[in-house]
């Protein structure tokens, strides 16, 4: 373990040490007299000795005497000495290792004026410097701490009081925070029932009442690709709470990310139990409208076509432009009709894709073929690159659908003397078929609204004002529900690249039902 190095040495410890240290200073110090003055001894007696006679056994003796006493006058002069040089600096040392948080006052040993004054001075100073440094940090760390606290505060708050749920995870999917609006949207009483559990197992979800699987939730997704995941609108994504009710929610998932290293995600939701009742009511409304009016647009047309070929009744050439004109606008109001009350079965999923094994090749150049005389017109070239054949298990009649919207569109909104370029290409998972054209392109800011409904672009209504604003909104829910992708390229006044991408194993041949008759 590591000592905190602010926090000073008891203080039997340090002294110790110290004499440890100081010992090994006093003993060599006494160790170097005594062999010095032995060896003066025995030098001296030596010498008297072999310069001398034959002595008398008392002035031997004699010898002998003065010999001990210059060793042990060797010996105290050393151990005082050694005394005189040590004690100095246990004395500082033991002075030192007292220091500490409030304890870094310092008085200098007034009387030495040597080299250990010298250093008790230098360690005055030094304790004077630490002392004013622990101080500064001591208000830094306070200042900062309650700086913390303050923001903490603020975030808490404003997280509680927010009408939007927040749940935040690990990196492996676990709950760690979670305010208050998501607990109630979650039906639970408690954030502690939640803590620490699998945020997919008590945050369930389902989209038109399907439940969604765990390896297909937001939240698993997220953590998986290190990427924003946020469900589209039209999937209608509901909580399943324990009371097996549902909350409509908008689920977004963002995950937490220190550089490349994953941290966790954060999800947040909100109820739209109001905006999901107010968007089914028009829905109603524009489904029962559409309902409504098929009948007398129907006798209007008839009508209007009984007019133009009665032979009996020979209309003026400004009469049949009239009738010409009512008949145009009698057939588009047929199709926009039409396309609502498509739109109303798909978002209320009463739609479902007939898959069946086909060549997908022969579809896009049939479809291709059936837009090439309006191109023509116009004197748009439409160049095709298309394979020979391609087998796919598909809904054909929603694949021609998409195309059809995506071919017409780029005609529609090309420059006479265009270009539009149809290819496709397959790969071990899908196929994916590219319409390209030389045609307006789509405003940068507008972009992210294209598919949804009834948006026309602004530069589009200038060039064509009978759109409905229908046909990439639809295309982009057949799109789904073939388990495929629709995405685009554009540049204003450049062109636009629209790219349908289809999986080749979501249906397999034995789960394949009876094709039905309109789907041939």
């Amino acid at each position: 373990m590591f000592r905190d190095p602010l926090k000073p040495l008891r203080p039997e410890r340090p002294v110790l040490l110290l004499r440890k240290g100081a010992g090994s200073i006093f003993w060599r110090t006494m160790r170097q007299f005594a062999l010095l003055a032995t060896f003066s001894v025995l030098l001296f007696s030596g010498a008297t000795m072999i310069a001398a006679r034959p002595l008398p056994s008392g002035l031997v003796s004699l010898f002998l005497l003065l010999g001990i006493l210059v060793f042990t006058l060797a010996v105290a002069l050393a151990y005082f000495l050694a005394k005189g040089l040590t004690g100095p600096i246990v004395c500082l040392s033991t002075r030192v290792a007292r220091l500490g948080p409030d304890r870094w006052k310092y008085e200098t040993m007034g009387n030495v004026a040597d080299e250990v004054g010298v250093l008790d001075a230098v360690i005055a100073d030094m304790a004077h410097r630490l002392e004013q440094g622990y101080q500064y940090l001591q208000s830094e760390v306070l200042k900062r701490t309650s700086e913390l606290k303050e923001q903490y505060l603020k975030d808490r708050t404003i997280l509680t009081s927010i009408h939007h749920g927040v749940v935040v995870t690990d990196a492996h999917g676990l709950i760690t925070d979670v305010n208050p609006m998501a607990v109630q949207i979650m039906g639970m009483s408690r954030a502690e029932e939640v803590m620490g559990k699998a945020a997919i197992e008590m945050l369930p979800l389902s989209s038109h009442h399907h439940p969604i699987p765990n390896e297909q939730h937001p939240l698993t997704l997220c953590l998986r690709s290190h990427v924003d995941v946020r469900p589209q609108p039209q999937e209608q994504v509901s909580v399943e709470r324990p009371d097996h009710s549902r909350i409509p929610v908008m689920f977004v998932v963002s995950p937490l990310l220190s550089g490349e290293q994953l941290l966790g995600a954060v999800a947040v939701f909100h109820d739209v139990t109001e905006e999901r009742k107010l968007d089914y009511m028009k829905s109603e409304f524009i489904s029962l409208a559409s309902h409504q009016l098929r009948t007398p647009l129907s006798t209007i047309s008839w009508y209007l076509e009984l007019l133009k070929t009665d032979n009996q009744e020979k209309l003026t050439e400004t009469q049949e432009s009239y009738v010409t004109e009512m008949c145009t606008a009698s057939q588009r109001m047929t199709r926009l009709i039409d396309a609502l009350l498509h739109v109303s079965k798909l978002e209320g999923k009463g739609v479902a894709p007939v898959p069946q094994e086909m060549d997908i090749a022969a579809l896009v150049r049939d479809t291709a073929e059936d837009e090439r005389s309006l191109a023509k017109d116009r004197k748009i070239s439409l160049e095709l690159s298309i394979p020979d054949q391609s087998k796919i298990v598909t809904d054909p009649t929603f694949v021609q659908i998409i195309l059809h919207n995506l071919l017409s569109n780029a005609v529609k909104y090309s420059k006479e003397g265009g270009n539009i370029s149809v290819s496709m290409r397959q790969s071990d998972s899908q196929v994916s078929i590219t319409v390209q054209d030389t045609g307006l392109g789509i405003p940068q800011t507008e972009q992210r609204y294209l598919f949804t409904r009834l948006f026309r672009a602004s530069n589009a209504t200038k060039v064509d004002t009978t759109g409905s604003g229908l046909g990439l909104y639809i295309s982009r829910m057949l799109a789904d529900q073939l388990k495929g992708r629709i995405s685009f390229l554009s540049t204003e006044g450049k062109g636009t690249s629209f790219t349908l991408e289809l999986p080749l194993d979501t249906w397999k041949k034995p789960d394949i039902p009876p094709a039905s008759p309109c789907a041939a």
